[in-house]
């Protein structure tokens, strides 16, 4: 790609570098202030930039300002192999509580990493919406689509219901796996999005057993049913905290249906189209976002 790069009064700057790489667009200049980047066409703030490409990586423990962290492991690999980061390569971290951290690599190796934090960055996307996603467990490949887009979409805790139609049925030491699976996907959409805050993503349940447990929640609850009397239209005011039940495969049963009205869930219809469990849960989250969050 044979990109240039341009101060104000036209002057052109070479650019040494750029490097596109999974999840990461890397500029590299000459030792001359840069102030405009014209890319494809478009005049783009060049700090801004710079800014926007680091590289994001998740940690688990605890980050402080002015200080150093170790990774190892697959995230050592990760930053080592997948990224291709080297020494004095700069890259943003995040550990969940929010906010990010702006680190630069100190040492790197094929099974550890050392990182130098220089400080804390109080940095928010998270919608006013905070949404809670039942998401009726569907096969591999549609429930990780569900898990991506709806933390890229902003909801903050996903938990994957078991019902009476539901295609997949886990044992515990499978549950298990593919919790640590999920986790993985919504950390690293998080890495894409922007996001500082992973959502929690819950064990599988019964959705028996989960209403059982929440009876006391004080939330909003909607579930999607086909031929239902209200439309999402006509949901004008949301409360802050909205839950959100989605069918799997094999959509609820008619004893379903009647467990969840009779616990404080209102059926809301969604277009004429009948859509699959992964397209309706990413199109509904947009739409809620969009009337009552922060897509707009």
């Amino acid at each position: 790609m044979n990109s240039r790069a341009y101060s104000p009064s036209g002057g052109a700057y070479q650019v040494l570098c750029v490097d596109f790489q999974i999840q990461r667009i890397d500029f590299r200049f000459s030792q001359d202030a840069l102030t405009w980047l014209d890319v494809t066409g478009l005049n783009v703030n060049a700090q801004e930039i710079i800014t926007m490409s680091k590289t994001r990586i998740h940690v688990e423990t605890p980050i402080a300002a002015k200080s150093q962290i170790k990774l190892s492991g697959t995230r050592a690999q990760y930053v080592g192999r997948v990224l291709r980061l080297k020494i004095n390569d700069d890259l943003t971290l995040f550990d969940g509580s929010g906010a990010e951290f702006l680190g630069t690599v100190k040492a790197i190796n094929k099974s550890n990493a050392e990182i130098i934090v220089s400080r804390r960055i109080e940095k928010s996307v998270e919608s006013p919406l905070r949404m809670h996603l039942l998401q009726g467990i569907s096969r591999g490949e549609r429930m990780d689509l569900v898990i991506q887009k709806a933390t890229e979409l902003g909801v903050n805790q996903i938990t994957p219901i078991i019902t009476d139609h539901s295609v997949v049925r886990l044992e515990l030491s499978r549950a298990k796996k593919r919790l640590i699976h999920w986790r993985r996907i919504a950390i690293s959409a998080c890495e894409q999005c922007g996001r500082n805050v992973v959502p929690r993503i819950n064990a599988p349940v019964g959705l028996q057993e989960w209403i059982d447990n929440n009876g006391n929640e004080h939330d909003m609850r909607l579930i999607l049913k086909p031929r239902a009397s209200t439309s999402i239209s006509s949901i004008t005011a949301v409360e802050s905290n909205l839950t959100l039940l989605i069918g799997p495969e094999g959509g609820f049963s008619d004893p379903e249906y009647l467990l969840t009205s009779s616990n404080g869930f209102k059926s809301i219809r969604f277009g004429p189209r009948i859509m699959r469990t992964e397209t309706a849960a990413i199109a509904i989250i947009s739409a809620l976002q969009a009337l009552h969050g922060d897509l707009n």
